[in-house]
């Protein structure tokens, strides 16, 4: 982390959900392999398949298809695997079947990244306001949230289909800053996806990429423009200059 000469004051962290405050990896490729299974189709491994998890179930899947079904070269997360439009249906069957699995197996493995447990109760015990902003529907994020009894203690959650616009457009982040009575510019906001940065910047927030999170080893993090980055969830503590 760089100290940074002008750090703004900070009254508000928000975080994103996956592979930023928690650690869902294992249960969403989990689904998507019982999808795939069901098709008769090769699972995708996890570590491989992680980078393409702030895209959703399509953009694993997509990956997953352009790769072992139409033996491509798939291209490397954000940019789009467009499948062929003959797979069209089997996309959509397996896109179901997935969020169907989820759905119902959603907390089986999904964990707190190691020391951000520690995070929230020092947030909390500083009286500083937490909030959870990402683009994950809200048929999956409320109950996950309740599974991992943060319902209660955090200040608010704004997921994919909150607001009318979804990350990278600032509105998420700017409704949750308005939930929070807290000015955006007094609020950082961490992800581990460039879009997460791209919207907390034009919200007016301060940045944080989480590098612990699900990032391609040859994703440029610098050229996502966050004014710091963590690589390690308790790293944020000293950053907003809470003690634990």
């Amino acid at each position: 982390m760089n100290p940074g000469p002008s750090r703004p004051t900070i009254r508000a962290v928000l975080f994103d959900l996956d592979g930023t405050l928690l650690d869902t990896a294992h249960d969403l490729i989990a689904s998507a392999n019982w999808a795939l299974e069901a098709e008769g189709l090769p699972p995708c491994p996890i570590e491989e398949s992680k980078p393409y998890i702030s895209g959703g179930a399509r953009t694993i899947l997509g990956y997953w298809l352009v790769k072992q079904i139409e033996q491509r070269p798939a291209a490397s997360y954000p940019h789009a695997n467009v499948i062929d439009p003959i797979h069209e249906p089997l996309m959509e069957r397996l896109m179901d079947r997935m969020l169907e699995h989820y759905q119902v197996n959603l907390a089986r493995h999904t964990c707190f990244f190691d020391g951000m447990e520690r995070v929230l109760e020092t947030l909390e015990d500083a009286g500083l306001p937490w909030g959870i902003v990402t683009n994950k529907q809200s048929r999956f994020t409320d109950p996950l949230a309740e599974a991992l009894n943060l319902t209660s203690r955090t200040h608010c959650i704004i997921s994919g289909d909150t607001t009318a616009e979804a990350k990278p457009h600032p509105l998420p982040l700017l409704f949750a800053s308005e939930r929070l009575g807290v000015n955006p510019e007094e609020c950082v906001y961490i992800g581990d996806a460039a879009r997460d940065i791209e919207a907390g910047k034009r919200a007016g927030m301060a940045t944080l990429a989480a590098l612990y999170g699900y990032i391609a080893a040859d994703e440029n993090v610098d050229a996502w423009g966050a004014d710091d980055a963590l690589e390690t969830p308790g790293e944020l503590l000293s950053w907003i200059g809470v003690s634990p």
